[in-house]
């Protein structure tokens, strides 16, 4: 069997038109770029938590950025984020397992923006 290669005018004549339907039957991710209008501590879930607590704050322009948690004494326990972000949402996660069940604060500093809020610790 010899297949030949015949040129595209040699298949359609002058006025033909050639129709293709293109169907997607599954997108698997569509990677979007979101930012923020506003700085933002976006409620702590769940809340009462154990032993994690998820955090999402929204950058809206390039900022130095701290994320502490602290306890009822005021004592800072633990810093999640200290670095320049750029603009942006970001999420975080603290484990309390070490600590002990009681109520906590997580802080926001960024800029000029600063917000805190409180998180409940059961075990």
């Amino acid at each position: 069997m010899i297949l030949a290669l015949l040129p595209v005018s040699q298949l359609f004549a002058d006025g033909d038109t050639l129709s293709i339907n293109i169907i997607i039957h599954d997108v698997v991710a569509v990677d979007e770029v979101f930012i923020p209008q506003e700085f933002a501590l976006h409620p702590p879930y769940p809340n009462p938590f154990n032993p994690v607590v998820n955090l999402v704050v929204d950058i809206p322009q390039q900022a130095q950025t701290r994320i502490s948690i602290f306890n009822m004494r005021g004592q800072e326990i633990i810093v999640l984020e200290n670095h320049e972000l750029s603009p942006g949402r970001y999420s975080y996660q603290w484990r309390g397992s070490g600590q002990s069940s009681g109520i906590y604060f997580v802080r926001i500093q960024a800029g000029q923006f600063e917000k805190s809020q409180k998180i409940s610790l059961l075990k």
